[in-house]
C-alpha cells in the first residue's frame, strides 16, 4: 500500500512538474503521451504470483516507474531547455539582422558623407571661379571708373567751351540783331522819307498843275468874257463855250485823276504805316525772342552746371563705391581664404573620419561575418544537438519497449532484467549527463555570442560619428550661405557696372545733342 501512495505522489509529482513546464511540441506530447499509455499499462498489475514474490515484484515496478519517470522528466527538461535555445537563436539571429541593417545604413551614410565632400569640393572650385571673376570684375570698374573720370573731366571742358561758344554766339547775334534792326529802322526811315518826299512832290506837282489849270482857265474865262463882251457873234461865242466846256471836262478828269493819285498815295501812305507797325512788332517780337534765347540760354547754361556737379557728385560717389568693393573685395578675399583654411580642415577631418568610418565598417563587416560563422556553427551544433534528440527520443522508444518485454518476461528472467534495467538506467544517465554538458557547451557559447553581439555596441561610436558628419553638414550649409554673400556681392557689382555703362550713355547723347541746339538757334538768328 505505501508503495502504491509513493507510486501515486510520484506520479502526481510529475504531473504537477508537466504543467508547470511550458507546454513541448505537439510531436513530443504525442510521444509522452504514448509513453504514458504504455507506463500504464506497465504499472498494471500482472497476474496473481505467489506472496513470495510480490514484494520483489513490487520492488521492481517501483524501480521501472522511477526509471520511466526520470527518463520522461529529462526528456522534458531537455525539451523545455532545447525551445529556449531556439528562441535564444531567433533572438540573435534578429538581432544579426538588425546589425546588418544597421551596417547598410551606416554605409549608405557613408556614401552621402563623401558624396557631400565631392559637392563641397565642387562647390570651391565655383567659390573660387567666383572670386576670381569679382577680383576681374572689380578690376574691370577700376578701369571703368578712370575711364568715366576721364570722361567727366572731358564732358566738364567740353561743356565750359559749349557756355563760351554760347555767350560768344548769344553776343554775336545781339550784336548781328541790333545791327540788322538799326539798318532796318534806317531803311525804313530813308525809305517812308523818300515816299514822303516823293508824295508831297507829287503832291505840290499836282497842286501846282490844278493851280495852273485854274489860273488857265480863269484866264481863258476872263478871255472868253473879253471876247464874249469884244464879239457879239454868237456862234463864235458858242464855239467857244464848247471849247470851255470841254477844256472844264479836262479839268474835271485832270482833278478826277489826282484825286485817284491821291488815294493811292493814302493807301501806299497806310500801307507803309503798316509796314512800319508790323516791322515794329517783329523787333518785338525779335526782343522777346532774344530775351527767351538768352533765358534758355542761362537755363540750359544752370541745368548743364547741376548735370555737371551732379555728374561729379556721381562719379565721387562711383569713386566711394569702389573703395568700398576694393575694401570689400579684400575682405571678401580675406574671408575666401579663412573659408578655404576651415575647408581645407574640415575636408581633413572629413577624410579622416571617413577612413575611421571605413575602418570601424570593416572591423563591423568582419565582426558580422564572424557571428554570421558562430550562428553557421551553432546551426550545425544545434542540428546535432536536435539529432542526438532525436536519437535520445528513438532510444527512450526503444527502452520503452525493452520495459514493456521486461514486464511481460518479469516471471522468467528477474535477474537478468535486473541487469539489463541497471545497463540501460547507467546508460541512459550517461546520455543525459552528456547532454546537459552539450547543454552547457550551447549555452556558453550563446554567451559568447551575445558578448559578440554587445560587442557591436560600438555601433554608438558610429552613430557618434554620424553626429560629427551632420556637423560637417552645418559647416557645408554655413558655406554655402558664403558662397551665396558672394555672389550677392558679384550682382552687386554687375549692377555697378550697368550704371556706370547707364552714365556713360547719357553723357554720349548729351554731348551728341548740345550742337543740334546750337546749330538750331543759329538757323532761329538767322531767320
Amino acid at each position: 500500500m505505501t508503495a502504491k501512495h509513493r507510486n501515486k505522489n510520484n506520479s502526481t509529482t510529475t504531473n504537477n512538474e508537466k504543467n508547470n513546464a511550458p507546454p513541448p511540441p505537439p510531436q513530443q506530447q504525442d510521444d509522452v503521451a504514448k509513453k504514458s499509455q504504455k507506463a500504464n499499462k506497465a504499472e498494471t498489475p500482472p497476474a496473481p504470483h505467489p506472496k513470495s514474490s510480490s514484494g520483489s515484484g513490487s520492488c521492481l515496478k517501483l524501480l521501472a516507474a522511477l526509471c520511466y519517470i526520470s527518463l520522461v522528466a529529462g526528456a522534458g527538461f531537455a525539451s523545455y531547455y532545447l525551445q529556449q535555445v531556439l528562441e535564444e537563436v531567433s533572438q540573435i539571429s534578429n538581432r544579426h539582422e538588425e546589425s546588418l541593417q544597421k551596417n547598410a545604413e551606416l554605409a549608405q551614410k557613408v556614401e552621402n558623407v563623401l558624396q557631400q565632400v565631392d559637392s563641397l569640393s565642387s562647390s570651391l572650385a565655383y567659390l573660387e571661379g567666383s572670386v576670381s571673376k569679382g577680383e576681374n570684375a572689380v578690376r574691370l570698374l577700376g578701369s571703368a571708373v578712370q575711364k568715366g573720370e576721364q570722361e567727366t573731366q572731358r564732358v566738364e571742358e567740353a561743356l565750359q567751351r559749349l557756355q563760351k561758344e554760347i555767350l560768344l554766339d548769344l553776343s554775336e547775334g545781339i550784336r548781328e540783331v541790333k545791327e540788322a534792326r538799326e539798318r532796318d529802322f534806317s531803311s525804313l526811315e530813308s525809305t517812308v522819307e523818300e515816299r514822303l518826299a516823293e508824295l508831297s512832290r507829287s503832291i505840290a506837282d499836282s497842286v501846282a498843275e490844278f493851280a495852273g489849270a485854274q489860273g488857265e482857265s480863269r484866264a481863258q474865262l476872263q478871255e472868253l468874257r473879253a471876247r464874249v463882251e469884244e464879239r457879239e457873234d454868237p456862234v463864235l461865242v458858242k464855239q467857244e463855250l464848247t471849247a470851255v466846256a470841254t477844256a472844264i471836262a479836262d479839268l474835271h478828269t485832270a482833278n478826277q485823276v489826282a484825286e485817284g493819285n491821291t488815294g493811292v498815295l493814302r493807301e501806299q501812305i497806310g500801307s507803309v504805316r503798316e509796314e512800319l507797325q508790323g516791322r515794329n512788332k517783329e523787333m518785338a517780337s525779335l526782343s522777346e525772342e532774344i530775351e527767351s534765347v538768352r533765358a534758355l540760354v542761362q537755363a540750359t547754361a544752370g541745368a548743364l552746371r547741376e548735370e555737371v556737379t551732379a555728374a561729379e557728385a556721381a562719379v565721387q560717389n562711383m569713386a566711394d563705391q569702389a573703395q568700398s568693393l576694393q575694401s570689400g573685395q579684400e575682405q571678401a578675399s580675406g574671408a575666401v581664404q579663412s573659408l578655404e583654411k576651415e575647408l581645407r580642415e574640415e575636408i581633413a577631418k572629413a577624410q579622416r573620419r571617413g577612413d575611421d568610418l571605413e575602418n570601424r565598417l570593416t572591423r563591423v563587416q568582419e565582426s558580422g561575418e564572424a557571428l554570421a560563422t558562430a550562428n553557421e556553427e551553432q546551426d550545425g551544433r544545434l542540428e546535432a544537438l536536435l539529432s542526438k534528440y532525436d536519437s535520445h527520443e528513438s532510444t527512450l522508444a526503444a527502452q520503452g519497449k525493452a520495459a514493456e518485454k521486461a514486464q511481460e518476461a518479469l516471471k522468467a528472467d528477474l535477474e537478468g532484467l535486473k541487469a539489463s534495467l541497471g545497463q540501460q538506467l547507467e546508460g541512459s544517465l550517461a546520455s543525459v549527463e552528456s547532454v546537459r554538458g552539450d547543454l552547457s557547451s550551447v549555452g556558453q557559447q550563446l554567451a559568447a555570442v551575445e558578448e559578440k553581439v554587445d560587442a557591436l555596441g560600438d555601433a554608438e561610436t558610429l552613430s557618434k560619428a554620424v553626429g560629427d558628419l551632420e556637423q560637417l553638414r552645418g559647416s557645408v550649409d554655413n558655406l554655402q550661405a558664403k558662397a551665396e554673400q558672394l555672389d550677392s556681392q558679384a550682382e552687386a557689382i554687375a549692377a555697378l557696372k550697368s550704371a556706370v555703362q547707364e552714365i556713360k550713355a547719357a553723357t554720349a547723347n548729351k554731348v551728341g545733342k548740345e550742337p543740334t541746339a546750337k546749330e538750331v538757334d543759329r538757323s532761329g538768328e538767322v531767320d
